[in-house]
């Protein structure tokens, strides 16, 4: 008669393992789930909710006129002003930040150069200011009265009279953009540095020996191998752009007239300005802008899965 051995002991053992590991799982997640949930669903959930009613964040919520703060949106040319300033200042952000942040980050890749550490942090350094302090900066320092830039535009014989940067409908954009690329720029430096480290060495080496000067191996080197990388950075760039807010406050106020008028500022005011409030009016068109960024965003998942694939070709 032949004895079997029971393999009841060591399945109690992994079961129990199994039911331990999910305890401790449960209780490392539910403080991020805690805080999403209190800090992004619900608040995502009450403002499409809101959107529904005629409200202005006080009175108790009674009147409800379902979409017709939607259709008071479409129909509303001053958030299509802000949707158009918004726009515009995305692209411009996005098109002098990108470019002027890739070459940067392909000189502090290169072996050649010396205080690599030092110019690193000296460019990476402003993002670690407040937005609303770097606004207020920048508003002292482009006063038309007694502002650094000027005097020093007027010292150099650059100019022969101050510019209010900030009081011009065309300047104040522009100088708007010029800020929050300097703001953000060492983030996206960064970006671009962990992109060129998938560049292999060996291949730059190559070139040199071909003859290659660094605008040639750029071009038919380090673009081609980064493509997909950058696609997904083109992306982060302009959503990240589309939500422009402080520097809006602190610098501008959407003004002069509505040149700088953004979609964000537009809900802020109706939410928190203008009287009387309006904050269901203010949250359909948080919702409304919404939808447009989602749609954006799923244009971004579909090019990241294009250069997901692009990666596998480069053996990225």
């Amino acid at each position: 008669m032949t004895l079997r051995k029971s393999q009841t002991g060591p399945q109690i053992s992994g079961q129990k393992s199994k039911g331990v590991d999910f305890i401790w799982i449960v209780i490392f997640l539910t403080p991020f789930l805690l805080f999403y949930t209190a800090f992004t669903l619900w608040p995502l959930a009450s403002t499409v909710y809101y959107s529904f009613f005629e409200w202005d964040g006080i009175k108790p919520l009674e009147n409800f006129v379902g979409w017709q703060n939607y259709w008071s949106i479409i129909q509303d040319p001053v958030f299509w002003l802000a949707f158009r300033n918004t726009i515009i200042f995305a692209l411009g952000n996005t098109i002098i930040k990108l470019p002027l942040t890739l070459l940067v980050a392909v000189i502090l890749t290169r072996r050649w150069l010396w205080l690599k550490t030092f110019f690193r942090t000296l460019f990476f350094s402003p993002i670690i200011i407040p937005v609303a302090m770097a606004g207020l900066v920048f508003v002292l320092l482009l006063n038309p009265a007694n502002g650094a830039v000027n005097s020093a535009l007027l010292e150099w014989g650059i100019i022969s009279r101050p510019i209010d940067f900030l009081g011009h409908p065309r300047l104040a954009m522009v100088s708007l953009i010029l800020v929050s690329v300097w703001q953000i720029f060492g983030q996206y430096m960064v970006y671009w540095m962990a992109a060129l480290q998938n560049v292999p060495e060996e291949l730059y080496e190559a070139a040199e020996i071909d003859g290659a000067n660094e605008w040639q191996k750029l071009i038919y080197i380090t673009l081609p191998i980064i493509r997909p990388v950058a696609i997904i950075i083109l992306f982060l760039a302009f959503v990240n752009a589309l939500r422009v807010f402080g520097l809006v406050v602190t610098m501008t106020s959407g003004g002069p007239g509505q040149s700088t008028y953004v979609v964000s500022f537009f809900i802020y005011n109706q939410a928190f300005q203008e009287f009387p409030f309006r904050y269901g009016y203010a949250s359909a068109a948080a919702v409304f802008f919404a939808v447009v960024m989602l749609a954006v965003i799923s244009i971004q998942g579909y090019m990241v899965s294009r250069a997901q694939e692009e990666q596998k070709l480069y053996e990225m």
